[in-house]
């Protein structure tokens, strides 16, 4: 049976207009940007399945588990394997012209650079160890059931994201044995118009085969305005010895976790204050910390079955990493832009390279060796590149912890390697535990801005506070309920009307423009007709300027007060103009990097035009 799930930014169908010189079977609704499904290894003839099975091992003796590779594609058996991925998937040349048109471009540029067969020479795209922002395509996540006490319930997430997004995603999840026996099907998962967040997830019956050891594995094709690549990854958890005696541990989870954590203002999410600091709601402040990401991690976790952690791998990996020794079997902790695409792993504060040696040489364990402690606190917090430093709505914190474990029944020792996830991605199917949403913020005006109290007098913006009354355009008064103090680094945005008002913000404060509603400052252009407290104002001047003085926002409205406001009204007057406070200006950061209208096709290239309308016909 043949299966699809269509997931998109739209609902019902529509008729595309405007697409005259296209036949007319190709006037398609717009499904949306995102398509799900499952595999069907029938697709394959009985000797196309031995040959990609054959293909399949090949490729898993010549790449390493949990590093990501390019295919070869000048390598026949590579080539073949990529292709047939993609044919169990339900995806043809007849459905997906440019796809395929695109991996045979690939094939042929790689046969003409005069590849043999093998794995490619490591590429500066695929620098795995680096600390900036870049591609992700990863396991997230592992279980062989260690998180359930249903048996032989294994699953498997991988993740992709592409900074700027991409044009089209195609991401595949599988489990199977490491012989490469199936054991649950091809999930996969295709986003046009996006590519900043693509996650997947596959499930895998353990008592489908005999063996004790599993792999999740994911294929994944690009395009971007980078051109068109691909890349594979895979992962493999489980005990390499069989024996009757072997056992699968249990976990006690959730894990416990003290960091991070919402622990402001109780309001379900940890939020990250980059040169701001918000009063009442900051969780964690930046602030002094100008040049990355700071964030604690701590936690344990704890095994409830007759296993115990293995010190010694556990010290083999410390040792390993602070030699620089690459250990990509050790796990990873990933901040992931899902607004903008791309990712940075957790490294050291004085390496440009990606090491879990940050997290590793903080673990401990217990006295009985059956509870695993991590501290990355204080001066040790998780440390991710500047590259990161990004104003978003919403951030993907997600964690892979290997579990270095050993069974000892007489004289003998089983080694088990297990792992849990702990993510805020809400489409990963069984993390072991979730974090709350993480947002980083920014935004503020200048210091002696003066902002209209309810008691018809003006103050500074840098005395204002909390419990204050601020004179609201559609309520009598609104209640300041956090300020916020930092700095800014860019130049901002003045301001100048006709009536003579002025205003210095940085250039992501809202103001309310007639004509457009709220606007980011950096989006205004002189004749921009905004709202003051006396009517419509011309703007005659608008540009940058340098500033090195303190920069102040606000948040007003109570949840009471609130409920009398329409959209965009938690406003206040800064030198006669009307501009939102920081909650308009947290949504307009969100839709900024976030919006996308119902239109994919105008959008798309138009290289990607039929793929996306086929896509949409698929039974």
């Amino acid at each position: 049976m043949r299966r699809f799930l269509v997931m998109g930014c739209t609902t019902g169908l529509a008729l595309l207009s405007g697409c005259t010189s296209a036949p007319r079977d190709e006037q398609v609704a717009n499904f949306g940007r995102t398509r799900q499904g499952v595999g069907d290894a029938s697709r394959l003839t009985k000797a196309e399945w031995a040959t990609y099975q054959a293909d399949q091992s090949y490729l898993h003796g010549i790449a390493k588990p949990d590093v990501r590779i390019r295919l070869n594609l000048a390598d026949p058996a590579q080539y073949r394997f990529a292709l047939a991925r993609l044919k169990i998937a339900g995806k043809t040349p007849e459905n997906s012209p440019y796809l395929f048109e695109a991996m045979e471009t690939r094939h042929r540029e790689h046969v003409a650079l005069g590849y043999k067969p093998g794995l490619l020479p490591v590429s500066k795209d695929l620098a795995e160890n680096s600390a900036a922002r870049q591609e992700q395509h990863v396991i997230a996540a592992a279980s062989t059931g260690e998180d359930t006490d249903v048996l032989n319930d294994g699953t498997g997430t991988s993740t992709s994201s592409f900074p700027g997004g991409s044009f089209y995603t195609y991401t595949d999840t599988t489990y199977t044995d490491t012989t490469g026996y199936p054991l649950g099907e091809l999930i996969w998962g295709e986003q046009y118009d996006l590519g900043t967040n693509v996650t997947v997830n596959a499930k895998g019956n353990l008592a489908l085969t005999r063996l004790t050891r599993y792999r999740i594995a994911s294929y994944k094709a690009e395009d971007t305005v980078e051109g068109f690549t691909d890349s594979y990854v895979f992962k493999e958890v489980g005990s390499d010895v069989a024996t009757t005696t072997t056992q699968q541990p249990r976990l006690n989870l959730p894990p416990i976790i003290e960091a991070p954590l919402d622990i402001k203002f109780n309001d379900n999410l940890i939020s990250v204050c980059l040169n701001r600091t918000w009063t009442q709601d900051c969780d964690y402040d930046l602030t002094g910390n100008p040049q990355s990401v700071k964030l604690p991690f701590k936690g344990n976790v704890s095994i409830r079955s007759a296993h115990t952690f293995n010190e010694a791998v556990i010290n083999q990996y410390r040792v390993d990493l602070n030699n620089n020794v690459a250990r990509p079997d050790s796990g990873h902790i990933k901040l992931i832009l899902t607004n903008v695409g791309g990712g940075c792993d957790v490294t050291d504060t004085n390496t440009l390279q990606a090491k879990m040696a940050q997290f590793w040489n903080r673990v401990t364990l217990s006295s009985d060796k059956k509870t695993l402690y991590w501290d990355m606190t204080e001066a040790n917090a998780a440390f991710f590149d500047d590259g990161c430093r990004q104003v978003q709505d919403s951030v993907k914190l997600t964690a892979q912890i290997t579990l270095p474990l050993v069974l000892v029944s007489g004289t003998v020792s089983t080694p088990y390697q297990s792992s849990i996830t702990l993510s805020n991605d809400d489409l990963v199917d069984r993390p072991s535990y979730s974090f709350k949403k993480l947002t980083i913020t920014n935004s503020c005006l200048a210091a002696g801005t003066e902002i209209e109290l309810a008691a018809g007098k003006v103050a500074p913006i840098e005395s204002v506070k909390a419990g204050d009354r601020v004179l609201n355009p559609h309520q009598p008064a609104l209640t300041v309920m956090d300020t916020a103090i930092g700095v800014e680094t860019v130049p901002m945005v003045r301001i100048r009307s006709e009536s003579g008002r002025s205003l210095l913000m940085t250039e992501m404060h809202p103001i309310q423009v007639m004509a457009r509603g709220m606007v980011q400052a950096r989006s205004l252009k002189k004749g921009d007709v905004v709202m003051t407290k006396t009517g419509p104002s011309k703007l005659v001047d608008v540009s940058r300027e340098p500033y090195a003085g303190k920069v102040y926002n606000v948040k007003v409205g109570s949840d009471a007060e609130k409920l009398a406001l329409a959209a965009d009204q938690t406003v206040v007057y800064a030198n006669g103009f009307v501009v939102g406070d920081g909650q308009i200006q947290q949504k307009y950061e969100s839709i900024a990097m976030t919006s996308k209208d119902g239109n994919v096709l105008a959008h798309l290239p138009k290289k990607w035009h039929r793929d996306y309308v086929m896509s949409a016909k698929r039974k």
